[in-house]
């Protein structure tokens, strides 16, 4: 990590605003370069932080704040209430290290995602072009806007990704913009096809007056040689905007084109060589070293391959790219060392953690809800056996899809599933691929007592299944089936008149035909919960 970053410490402070962070030291004024945000364990040692915004989970410590000051750390952002703020900030001032307060309701993952993105969006702090300074960045834009109109805006791509918002004081927004703030995307809402519809087809600004529980929005498109790439929107709160607001942000449109021109183009760029690199670690092609060392990955560390996709229906490459680039967000506030993207459709990481490690499941659960809560749907997560090294990665990279279609698929009810564990679904999938159109899965023994529940009006199937779901314990399935268990047993003495239940092969057929027959009728016993 380098100090020299694209961000003053002043536009970070500015940029996130007084409702974000607030500054308790900054010794070395606003001027200074930072770097990239880093979710700070304390068990770990200071190295590699030159220039780094520090996000001091726990209970930072005066010690922590000089370690900090040695390591080259620009920033230091801790919680209020974790420690004693006057005590840390003289640290940070005898440290030369700017100490930050960050909002108590304010995740770690969110105030790093909030850096990041600010990180991407902001031009270089000293960058000029032909002897003149640039034109503002995006959140300084953002800023100039709401002033002129009178109310919050904010900058967003064609993803209703949030690139920049405006922090001038006593400026209210309403839940929905704070929530699309501090999740850097606008929350998904069933208005929001067509409104943002309605935006993009119009030559001027549009008002927006849906979700109607939320402050009406003056929009308009940003449009370069006619191609949209994004939208400008201006919040009106209980004062009305300014009555030229439409012309303000026609204005605002003209100069933001430039800006969202170039990170599209970079981030495209970027984006298509990285998911080109990541495809060619899963299929084993190119040289593995020099390509993992372009993730920060090593040849022989322990490696888990995860991939990520609706429960249901086949993934878009819109979604596969987002959600991608969720998981790559995710793992790098933990500091796990991933490579993650979209290849041939489908979201994959690659990650520097045993595929048993708690963290590494918790994490993909959580992006998973972040997934659903953007782009809708439920999605499930598929994940490897540790993979030794980078020669193994083809193989954990099948093992994952192999995981994912297990979880699609309907053997299995858990949102992240290992390889190892969803053995069983794996194996009914192919017995059930093997059987699904041929006599047998259906034959005997299971047809002769279909038979006899439909010329008897006998319920000997539900009695089975309830019984074998009981491992066979004859107090309990009576009980589930509210029968006394004399009746049960008469019952199924009647039933071994019709097939041989003393077999352990007739046993163990009859149940592989049941769970079959079940998930093809999309009827599940009682005694198995729905997912």
């Amino acid at each position: 990590m380098t100090v020299h970053g694209r961000v003053t410490l002043g536009v970070l402070v500015d940029s996130l605003g007084p409702d974000v962070v607030q500054v308790l030291s900054m010794p070395r004024g606003r001027e200074i370069l930072i770097g990239a945000p880093v979710i700070y364990d304390p068990e770990e040692p200071m190295k590699g932080l030159d220039g780094a915004v520090l996000l001091a989970t726990g209970r930072p410590s005066a010690q922590m704040i000089a370690r900090a000051g040695e390591a080259g750390v620009a920033v230091v952002v801790v919680k209020p209430g974790s420690c004693d703020a006057t005590t840390l900030a003289e640290a940070a001032h005898a440290a030369g290290t700017a100490l930050l307060a960050a909002a108590s309701d304010l995740s770690w993952g969110q105030l790093y995602t909030l850096i990041d993105a600010l990180l991407a969006v902001v031009a270089p702090a000293t960058e000029q072009v032909g002897g003149a300074s640039r034109a503002p960045d995006l959140f300084a834009l953002a800023n100039q806007v709401a002033v002129r109109v009178g109310g919050a805006v904010a900058i967003e791509d064609l993803a209703m990704r949030v690139l920049a918002y405006s922090t001038v004081e006593d400026q209210k927004i309403d839940e929905l913009r704070r929530e699309g703030i501090l999740g850097r995307r606008v929350p998904e809402h069933p208005t929001n096809t067509g409104e943002y519809s309605a935006v993009l087809r119009a030559d001027g600004a549009v008002w927006s007056y849906e979700p109607v529980e939320f402050y009406p929005r003056l929009a308009i498109a940003v449009r370069a040689h006619g191609e949209a790439l994004g939208t400008i929107w201006a919040v009106q709160s209980e004062t009305p905007l300014a009555a030229d607001a439409a012309d303000i942000l026609a204005d605002a449109a003209l100069a933001a084109a430039p800006h969202l021109a170039k990170i599209s183009l970079a981030a495209d760029e970027a984006r298509r060589r990285r998911d080109e690199c990541l495809g060619r670690l899963l299929r084993g092609m190119g040289p593995a070293r020099g390509l993992a060392a372009s993730f920060g990955l090593l040849q022989d560390e322990p490696l888990t391959v995860v991939t990520i996709g609706p429960h249901t229906g086949p993934s878009d490459a819109f979604a596969a790219t987002h959600a991608g680039d969720l998981l790559r967000t995710a793992y790098a506030s933990y500091r796990m060392r991933a490579a993650a993207g979209a290849v041939d459709g489908h979201a994959y990481a690659i990650v520097a953690a045993d595929s048993a490690l708690p963290l590494l499941r918790k994490i993909t659960g959580d992006t998973l809800d972040r997934v659903a809560d953007r782009i809708g749907g439920r999605w499930r997560a598929g994940v490897s056996r540790t993979a030794p090294s980078l020669a193994a990665l083809p193989a954990a990279a099948r093992q994952a899809d192999e995981a994912l279609r297990a979880l699609c698929g309907p053997f299995a009810t858990t949102q992240v599933g290992g390889h190892a564990e969803l053995a069983a679904a794996l194996f009914l999938m192919e017995v059930d691929s093997s059987v699904r159109d041929t006599p047998a899965k259906y034959g005997e023994p299971l047809n002769l007592i279909a038979d006899h529940d439909q010329r008897q009006g006998t319920h000997y199937l539900r009695t089975l299944r309830v019984w074998m779901a009981a491992h066979y314990d004859v107090p309990k399935a009576a009980e589930t089936l509210s029968l006394h268990p004399n009746t049960l047993r008469y019952r199924l003495r009647r039933i071994g008149e019709l097939i041989d239940l003393d077999d352990y092969d007739t046993r163990l057929v009859l149940g592989l035909q049941l769970r079959l027959r079940d998930i093809a009728a999309n009827d599940r016993p009682d005694d198995r919960p729905a997912p």
